[in-house]
């Protein structure tokens, strides 16, 4: 039997293949280098303890053990570069695809699964990445995928939904998405009349051993039992992301429409709309495994719209796209039992293509034209291709924007370069110099030079500046990376003092290349 005939046989196998060898190469050649963000605490985090060195304190994100202990195992493993350490993101990637294709029914198309799964923008972007959340992603679908077998295996069942639940808390709270899910099987088994009470009983058990297991680290540990929930309220602070300090009518913008904008400006919007048909089956008949992605969709929905981030005030999450990659596997699943459904259904598909139309508009509002044109052709495609060509050729309209999307972030990033140049600028022996750098850099540092103190020593972040001006060096460099102007606007601020300070200064050598604007200065004591 030719490969061909085999993957025709066994399209799940076929599609599966696909599957992992697209994410495989996208993981291999779109990384475009860390974010200088919270991936830097991450990275540390699980090099310090695989070391040894790791210290736990009210700083929710150090007992966030489930994002950082499995990515630094990695690097304990394969040595420390962010680049290897994020193949733990692709671990969680192809295991959710698994879970997915594992219980996906005969009758769908297994590769309108796997199109919809793998070609996500900001899915792709996070795995090359160490986030809490490209991990959250496989903990969020094993609690659907679990409840499956209630039936069969109730007690490996309840297993797998509270180690879903409870490993995906210690990799991040938004897990707390899913929270409603077990109460909402429970009231639809209990309406069927399948009570399925083993699976409760042992559900409802080991909930209580894993969280008392829980609490009572932190009762031991800190003094109090609710230790980790008391630092998450701590860190609280206000931001132009907090909406508990603005005003009603941004809080009410907030609760009906940015939720909407949000999706369609972050390109869910898509996923969205071909998600509703596999719901509509789901109520039209109520039946496994549809009914536990449905209810799981319907939960997170609900919390992310409207659930506090805070137990003193209500404060709704902030709109960050990195946040909803964790529907991108339930949504693909509701978007592959539904995909015949809209197609012999003209109310449907009428309501797809309005609702299509609907996110065109709102990014024509925002002025956002390739967004709005992107989604206008879908339409297209909706019209022009049936069958198999309808599935292929949604598949390339897919993947054109998240194969353009790795040139994008590599050009306005331009992140090899600034790695070379570094590198260069710390080991130059003839010139070791104090670099006054982007204050992200200075942040990021550790990661950058892991194994290089003196290389480390020799950055300054620009928001010390004035420190600096009590006992300046003779001699030194100012390292701009532009890429501050696209994610870091506000350094423009200790730019502009900078370039003001730097105008009494002497100019001894310039030299720009890319996004790198290097300069070498020495200290005007006269002025």
């Amino acid at each position: 039997m030719s490969v061909r005939e085999y993957f025709k046989v066994h399209p799940k196998r076929a599609a599966s293949f696909f599957g992992i060898t697209f994410l495989s190469l996208y993981w291999l050649f779109a990384f475009d280098g860390i974010t200088f963000s919270d991936d830097v605490y991450y990275l540390l985090a699980g090099k310090k303890f695989w070391e040894g060195s790791m210290e736990f304190n009210d700083y929710h994100f150090s007992t966030r053990w489930g994002a950082y202990v499995p990515s630094g195992l990695v690097g304990f493993l394969f040595g420390f570069d962010p680049h290897r350490i994020s193949l733990i993101s692709l671990i969680s990637y192809i295991g959710t695809l698994g879970m997915l294709l594992k219980v996906l029914p005969k009758e769908f198309n297994p590769w309108v699964l796997v199109i919809w799964f793998s070609i996500q923008v900001y899915f792709l972007h996070f795995l090359t990445k160490v986030y809490p959340d490209s991990l959250l992603v496989f903990w969020t679908v094993l609690v659907p995928f679990s409840a499956i077998y209630r039936s069969q295996k109730p007690y490996l069942a309840a297993l797998g939904v509270i180690s879903g639940l409870f490993f995906g808390f210690i990799t991040k709270e938004t897990i707390i998405f899913l929270a409603p899910l077990p109460i909402l099987l429970f009231v639809f088994d209990w309406k069927k009349g399948n009570r399925n009470l083993a699976f409760y009983y042992t559900l409802v058990g080991l909930g209580l051993a894993f969280g008392a297991i829980y609490l009572g680290y932190f009762w031991i540990k800190f003094g109090s039992p609710f230790y980790r929930f008391e630092s998450i309220q701590d860190g609280h602070y206000i931001s132009e992301f907090t909406y508990a300090d603005k005003s009603a009518w941004v809080m009410l913008q907030r609760l009906t429409v940015l939720p909407i904008i949000t999706f369609v400006e972050r390109s869910y919007w898509l996923w969205i709309v071909f998600a509703i048909p596999g719901l509509h089956r789901i109520w039209r008949k109520t039946s496994s495994p549809g009914i536990e992605f449905g209810l799981a969709f319907l939960s997170m929905l609900g919390l992310f719209w409207f659930m506090s981030t805070n137990f003193r005030f209500y404060n709704p999450l902030y709109l960050n796209p990195r946040h909803l990659i964790i529907m991108v596997p339930i949504l693909a699943f509701l978007i592959a039992t539904g995909w015949e459904e809209w197609r012999g259904d003209l109310k449907l598909k009428l309501t797809i293509i309005g609702l299509i139309l609907l996110g065109v508009a709102i990014s024509l509002i925002q002025q956002d034209w390739k967004i709005a044109a992107f989604q206008a052709f879908a339409i297209v495609i909706i019209y022009v291709f049936h069958g198999e060509k309808l599935v292929w050729t949604i598949g390339i309209y897919l993947l054109i924007p998240a194969l353009i999307a790795i040139s994008y972030q590599q050009k306005i990033k331009g992140y090899n370069l600034l790695i070379q140049t570094l590198s260069q600028e710390t080991s130059n022996a003839d010139n070791q110099s104090l670099i006054l750098t982007n204050n992200f850099i200075d942040f990021s540092k550790e990661v950058l030079f892991s194994e290089n103190q003196s290389a480390r020593d020799l950055l300054f972040p620009i928001e010390k500046l004035d420190s600096l001006k009590l006992n300046p060096p003779q001699n030194f460099r100012v390292l701009i990376y532009d890429y501050y102007k696209h994610s870091y606007p506000k350094e423009q601020v200790d730019v502009d003092a900078l370039e003001l300070w730097l105008k009494d200064q002497k100019l001894l050598i310039e030299n720009r290349e890319g996004l790198i604007w290097i300069r070498n200065f020495e200290f005007e004591k006269n002025k």
